[in-house]
């Protein structure tokens, strides 16, 4: 590429965190609604202020997954207490948008004790209902044994059936059928125990089939928490509509997040990025031309198009133009053209002239870019003078002819 430069682009950490935030943040709205805020403290932002701003943007992205958390278990809550006709009272859920991180923060502590008060009442009224239903159906011969008798002999019904609810009080209440039916089946053969010894062994299994169907249920909440994230960072990808479905029964609990669902929604996750990533450089890159004297010539595509390509001009210029393009928001190449044929060393001093004028230009666009959490580290350029501009034909602007006749009078 003649007469231009090509640069590496890097985006700061907090950049990049900012954007991800957002995308969780502003649902539908995406940079409308959330972004604004977030990335204009950046521009103007020290290295040391930058990087406070990551750690908070780390805070607040910690506070909006701990609220997801929560409203997967008050969903999970919900649901067992409709499948079981239990009445307890659940806090509302909370949507993170437009709320800082200190509100949420302070909405999980509140949130805690009342979930923690609704899981134990729900628990132990289901497991009261299951001891009950246990021990109804327990042989004839072990409801008549008495309450004292040999060493050995098997526990009195009512203390093992104490003992039993306790037990399974232990169970949560979000635990999926099977896994409950595991639970019912160890509880059943420990109430037919006929020795304390064997009472105390099926209890155990009792416990530890409670315990791996416990690390069930919450592996379940992390992942109806996860899905509900991918479905509010997804709500804007024009493709993840199927995906969309399938993340919604695993956020309603009625599927299990498998490995392949995962992946497509991190691979979707990761196109909005970049795509994001790339909209920031490229607007970022207009804007600090345009505060330099250079617009986006008419009828041109602007630098947010799919190709990531732009034509810059300016008002003062009537044979030059830049052409921009930014590839995958990792590197920027521009290059000075010329739109019509150069006539005379006259013409060839101009561009010389010009060539000059846009190598400052240049650099003053990579302080700006600086300014806003992008570095464009130059891989190679060429300087004033070296090559010929290439022509370019170009549909100009209303306004170019006019400075093409000040600019041949010179």
């Amino acid at each position: 590429m003649s007469s231009g430069v090509e640069a590496d682009i890097a985006l700061d950490a907090a950049v990049i965190a900012s954007l991800g935030l957002i995308r969780v943040l502003g649902g539908a709205a995406g940079l409308a609604a959330a972004g604004t805020g977030l990335l204009a403290g950046l521009a103007e932002e020290r290295a040391e202020i930058r990087a406070r701003r990551l750690q908070e943007i780390r805070h607040h992205e910690q506070a909006i997954a701990e609220v997801l958390d929560r409203n997967a278990r008050i969903a999970a809550l919900t649901s067992s207490a409709v499948r079981h006709d239990a009445e307890i009272a659940l806090p509302t859920p909370l949507d993170p948008a437009d709320r800082t991180a200190d509100e949420l923060v302070g909405w999980c502590s509140e949130t805690d004790t009342a979930l923690a008060t609704a899981e134990a009442s729900l628990a132990t009224t289901m497991a009261s209902a299951a001891t009950g239903r246990i021990f109804a159906a327990a042989p004839v011969s072990l409801a008549a044994t008495p309450e004292s008798g040999p060493p050995d002999a098997a526990p009195p019904p009512s203390a093992l059936a104490a003992t039993m609810e306790r037990v399974l009080a232990r169970l949560l209440p979000d635990t999926t059928d099977e896994d409950r039916r595991s639970v019912t089946e160890a509880a059943e053969q420990a109430a037919s125990a006929q020795t304390q010894g064997e009472a105390e062994s099926r209890l155990t299994e009792v416990r530890i089939r409670i315990q791996r169907a416990n690390e069930h249920a919450r592996t379940r909440r992390d992942d109806r928490a996860a899905a509900t994230r991918f479905l509010r960072e997804l709500e804007t990808h024009p493709a993840a509509a199927g995906v969309r479905a399938r993340l919604g029964e695993v956020a309603e609990g009625t599927r299990p997040f498998d490995e392949e669902l995962r992946a497509e929604a991190v691979r979707l996750v990761g196109e909005l990025q970049h795509q994001a990533e790339h909209e920031y450089v490229a607007t970022a890159l207009r804007e600090a031309f345009e505060e330099l004297g250079y617009e986006v010539a008419e009828g041109f595509e602007t630098l947010t198009a799919e190709a990531g390509e732009a034509v810059l001009t300016r008002g003062d210029w009537a044979q030059h133009a830049v052409k921009v393009r930014v590839d995958d928001a990792r590197q920027v190449r521009m290059a000075l053209l010329r739109t019509e044929p150069a006539e005379g060393d006259d013409q060839r001093r101009l561009d010389v002239e010009r060539e000059e004028q846009w190598c400052a230009s240049f650099e003053a666009a990579r302080e700006r870019l600086t300014q806003a959490g992008i570095h464009a580290d130059v891989r190679w350029r060429i300087e004033p003078g070296e090559h010929r501009l290439p022509v370019a034909q170009q549909r100009r602007s209303r306004q170019q002819p006019r400075a093409r006749e000040r600019e041949r009078d010179r």
